[in-house]
């Protein structure tokens, strides 16, 4: 009850430690719907087969690669075997390859698919029109499409630009060609689905009945693949929509991580302020007889309290934003489109505990400070700090700036995502260790800061700066949440466009070219793209080491000139297969010829010796996988069939497109679908040349700077949503503390208006001094994000082998302090102005 009375006594200055835990358990809420909910949903084109099998996954799902299919007569006689398993009325194996439709020479967007007619049964996908395709040239068209039966158009496939007639619509969307076209043009077999007959287990429900199915079909199935059945079915998600949730999910982690550290920052520099505020009254406690203990439970009960009532205010918005945040993320690409939320109750509920988590965690130094205060120490009433830091504060401050110097030197020894985890690091720890040291760091700072206007006849420098000096925690607590902010803020856009420079110097490093041509709505470029393009370029796609993948890439001897041979040599590396390997044939669309007749079926996951395939490795490749030259390695090619490499040449230096070149009339043989990523030209490539073929020129200097691609604009959306968050505490905290720290200085300013200064004088001396404070909190929250960045740039620098700049995102930096000062200047002058009209005694002399 005491606890409830003093909070009801004190609910204007601590509003806004009330806000900051309300936002975050909105956040924690709204996030942990959105983790909960992310899970893999069966796509819909496989909605009417209630069992589907595939091959079995690489054992690293995060490596969003297509598990190794099978090969196409493997498939087919798995087929037949399932299609004889009881309550199974057809086994339907899926084949597809890449098409788009083409719309006055521009990629539709949507489908980028086709697939063979048969298999629109797995979706229940009847004929609204016309008939199904019976040979070359035909395709039967989802009517969200918009092209009627029996128009003429282009479809955009691997080869390029080809003819098509619509045969018949089905609702919805998709692409659908004859069996045996989309046999003849797709590499292996990805799945197969599964139509349970309309009798089958009639005394049974669904569930049951295709769980039954499934089990017969595992014994069928055995080790060559995985069956999946009822929710597992989301296993079969396209990889891009894998992708597409796991970037999502780290953005969810990350600004649920950013929240819970941000409102722990706020809440324990608010706390420690109030409490130091409050040393009088709870002195009167001591002296009353209280014990330590109970000042402590009194003051963690009005934690709880805050904690619980934040949680009231937060749950109920989460829930209500959960959707709207949901819709906005599959808008802008964080999560696919079959993602929707999944109310839990336990979640919000899990949000309220974490809130008041965080409420003690933030106060609990507080309350343990606030228990040590004598009754005769807190009776004083002058406010000079004349400890300002504890012997354990300095300790601790030492220790996180010794942690964030390791987590520096760490960022600058790491590679690939570990650099900017390790810079993060070095922020969190910087941050807390400012903090900590704020006491004694910002006297000397506002001194130094203040000393170009010190020569001034006013008083005003000096009272700023003996304010500091003698109030240094009340000083340092409305210093503490700009310096998070503004390290926050700057830190997060630097890494991004810190990233982008290198990246970008990457590109020009690799590219050595006058032009680039870049897929333009499409996932890659056609073989007439590149045709039309000339220039260098690489054919990526995947081997299999068993079922793991080997990312791979088919070069032409044009690309020999961007590599350096360390042992071995290229001259082997285009020479025609062993084994009685014929001549590749050409083109995609005669696939059926060339390595695949050649290949030997298979009966699963066994490896036979296969064609012998020259390739060249990367040097990092080879030492991590223990490859030399002249080594042969079994593996199986992208559709599944057999392959042995044969290491002929290693390469040195980088980048290189991939850890294993081989030759790209290969990787066509193999793979009819794949795309190439981008084209390196030596001259300028006129748009004319590319017209239809989904593809677009850029200069070199303008691909290195391009920040338009689909990875590029997701990184900057997720940028904005970290410092949307860092900054929205940081800001919350800026007003509250202000707020507080002019409230509890009412008696100081009402002996400055008896000593003679006049209102607008009292308000300047305010002004003055919230804006002094302000200034040396961002400049050291810049120190903060600039010793992250430059570890970011040094160990970025270290990888390429070229200096990349570390860049300071100075808008965001003048955006951020000017916000932090205008609303810091607006909160300590709310009070103020009504101190003239208060009475009473002065708090301090």
């Amino acid at each position: 009850m005491i606890a409830l009375a003093s909070l009801r006594e004190r609910w204007r200055s601590l509003l806004g430690t009330l806000l900051t835990l309300a936002v975050a358990v909105a956040v924690l809420t709204v996030c942990g719907l959105l983790l909960v909910s992310a899970r893999p949903v069966a796509p819909d084109r496989y909605a009417a087969s209630p069992v589907l099998i595939r091959p079995v996954p690489p054992a690293a799902p995060e490596a969003f690669t297509e598990p190794r299919p099978w090969p196409k007569e493997q498939a087919e006689a798995l087929a037949v075997r399932l299609a004889a398993v009881p309550g199974v009325s057809a086994a339907v194996p899926v084949h597809r390859f890449y098409a788009q439709v083409l719309r006055s020479g521009s990629p539709v967007a949507g489908e980028r698919d086709a697939y063979n007619w048969s298999a629109a049964a797995l979706g229940g996908h009847v004929l609204a029109a016309g008939r199904a395709p019976a040979g070359s040239g035909e395709v039967v068209l989802g009517n969200a499409l918009g092209v009627p039966v029996g128009a003429r158009g282009e479809l955009l496939t691997a080869a390029g630009p080809e003819q098509f007639t619509v045969t018949g619509t089905v609702a919805g969307a998709g692409i659908w060609v004859a069996d045996e076209v989309a046999r003849a043009r797709g590499g292996g077999v990805p799945l197969i689905g599964l139509l349970t007959s309309a009798d089958a287990d009639a005394d049974s429900d669904d569930d049951s009945a295709a769980a039954g199915v499934a089990a017969a079909a595992t014994a069928v199935v055995g080790a060559d693949g995985v069956v999946l059945a009822g929710d597992a079915r989301g296993a079969a998600e396209p990889v891009g929509d894998a992708r597409t949730r796991w970037i999502g999910m780290q953005v969810l982690s990350a600004l649920s991580a950013l929240g819970l550290f941000v409102s722990v920052f706020i809440v324990a520099s608010t706390f420690a302020f109030a409490t130091r505020q409050r040393e009088r009254e709870l002195g009167l406690l001591r002296l009353l007889g209280a014990l330590p203990r109970q000042v402590r439970r009194w003051v963690l009960g009005e934690v709880v309290l805050l904690g619980l009532f934040g949680g009231a205010v937060g749950a109920p918005v989460g829930l209500l934003a959960a959707g709207p945040v949901a819709r906005w993320l599959v808008r802008t690409g964080f999560e696919p489109a079959s993602f929707i939320v999944l109310y839990q109750p336990g979640v919000p509920v899990a949000a309220m505990a974490a809130g008041v988590l965080v409420a003690l965690v933030g106060a609990w130094a507080a309350a343990r400070r606030a228990a040590r205060v004598g009754p005769l120490a807190a009776l004083r009433t002058a406010a000079l700090d004349d400890r300002p830091v504890t012997l354990l504060r300095l300790l601790a401050g030492g220790a996180t700036l010794a942690a964030a110097v390791a987590a520096g030197v760490a960022a600058t020894r790491a590679s690939g995502a570990d650099l900017g985890t390790y810079a993060l690091y070095a922020a969190m720890a910087l941050v807390t260790a400012g903090s900590l040291l704020a006491p004694v760091l910002l006297p000397p700072a506002v001194r130094l800061l203040t000393a170009p206007f010190a020569r001034g006849r006013g008083a005003t420098v000096l009272l700023v700066r003996q304010h500091v000096a003698t109030a240094a925690r009340r000083s340092a607590a409305a210093a503490a949440p700009v310096l998070l902010c503004v390290a926050f803020t700057v830190l997060i856009g630097g890494m991004v466009q810190t990233t982008t420079a290198y990246y970008g110097l990457n590109r020009v490093t690799a590219a050595n070219a006058a032009a680039v041509v870049v897929p333009d709505g499409t996932p890659g470029l056609s073989d007439a793209a590149v045709g039309a393009a000339g220039g260098r370029s690489a054919l990526p796609t995947t081997l299999y080491d068993g079922v793991e993948p080997l990312p791979a890439a088919g070069i032409t001897p044009a690309e020999h000139v961007l590599l350096t041979v360390s042992v071995g040599s290229l001259t082997a590396l285009h020479r025609p297969w062993a084994a009685g390997r014929p001549d590749v044939a050409g083109p995609a669309e005669q696939a059926g010829p060339g390595v695949g007749s050649a290949l030997p079926a298979g009966s699963g996951p066994e490896r036979s010796a296969g064609p012998v395939v020259p390739v060249a490795v990367a040097e990092g490749f080879a030492a991590s996988a223990g490859w030399v030259t002249g080594s042969t390695h079994p593996v199986f090619g992208p559709d599944g069939r057999p392959i042995t490499l044969e290491v002929v040449a290693v390469l040195a230096g980088r980048p290189l497109p991939a850890g294993i070149l081989l030759d790209r009339a290969a990787v066509r043989a193999m793979d009819p679908s794949a795309l190439t990523t981008v084209v390196y030209s030596g001259q300028p490539v006129p748009e004319s040349a590319l017209a239809g073929t989904g593809a677009r020129p850029l200069s070199a200097a303008a691909y290195a700077a391009s920040g338009q691609d689909e990875d590029d604009r997701l990184v900057w959306v997720f940028t904005a949503l970290l410092i949307a968050v860092s900054a929205g505490f940081g800001l919350l905290a800026v007003v509250n503390t202000m707020l507080m720290s002019t409230t509890g200085r009412a008696g100081d300013l009402r002996v400055l208006k008896l000593s003679g200064a006049t209102r607008g004088q009292v308000l300047g001396l305010l002004a003055a001094e919230t804006a002094v404070v302000v200034v040396t909190g961002a400049a050291l929250g810049l120190a903060v994000a600039v010793a992250a960045l430059a570890a970011l740039a040094r160990g970025l620098s270290a990888q390429l082998g070229v200096a990349v700049p570390m860049v300071i995102p100075w808008g965001t930096l003048a955006a951020t302090v000017g916000v932090c000062l205008v609303l810091a200047v607006a909160a300590a002058m709310l009070p103020a102005l009504g101190s003239g009209r208060a009475t009473g005694p002065p708090a301090s002399v």
